[in-house]
């Protein structure tokens, strides 16, 4: 009989890892967090899921409003993670019903590193504008450390300035070949 786990153990496994990197994020944010326009959310009002299929159909109808930066087509990515047991998944809400951001990514394939490949802010605005990408890499570190991973990366940035506002989140680098900002941690 083999030693090796099941893809059902590790699967499991890696939804509990999720589940308690999301938890310890949570009990890490400040009890008010303040939005880009100067406004205190209480944390109490602010829930860390991961991607189900609520989330999904919220994530469609941002596909809809003219509004993103960029244009990928979340069914395609949900279609591609789906069967990635060890992926990093996140959906950030106000009060249960606002959908205010979303991320997946998957370890590289050596397992030490993280990627975040996807990162989206509602972009109609939400409650938690300008505090979504501090709550992604929070989360992020997080399960990146759960899984062993010593670095932390946010792939492909759309454009100069979404770059630029990651750099300013302290810490990251950029490698400039791989098309990536990153930290180690």
């Amino acid at each position: 009989m083999s030693n090796q786990p099941t893809y059902k153990m590790v699967w499991g496994k890696h939804d509990e890892l999720r589940d308690i990197a999301l938890e310890v994020a949570y009990q890490q944010l400040p009890n008010i967090l303040v939005n880009q326009r100067g406004e205190g959310i209480l944390k109490s009002q602010i829930s860390l899921r991961g991607l189900d299929h609520k989330t999904f159909e919220k994530l469609a109808r941002w596909e809809e409003s003219g509004r993103r930066i960029a244009e990928w087509d979340w069914r395609e990515v949900r279609k591609k993670y789906r069967t990635h047991p060890k992926r990093f998944e996140l959906s950030i809400w106000h009060n249960d019903i606002f959908l205010c951001g979303a991320s997946i990514g998957r370890p590289t394939w050596s397992g030490n590193k993280l990627r975040l490949d996807f990162i989206e802010a509602n972009p109609s605005g939400s409650p938690l504008s300008g505090t979504i990408a501090d709550i992604v890499i929070l989360s992020g570190k997080l399960y990146a450390k759960a899984i062993g991973a010593s670095e932390i990366r946010i792939m492909n940035p759309v454009n100069d300035k979404v770059r630029n506002y990651y750099m300013s989140k302290g810490g990251f680098k950029f490698d400039s070949v791989g098309n990536f900002c990153f930290q180690e941690i």
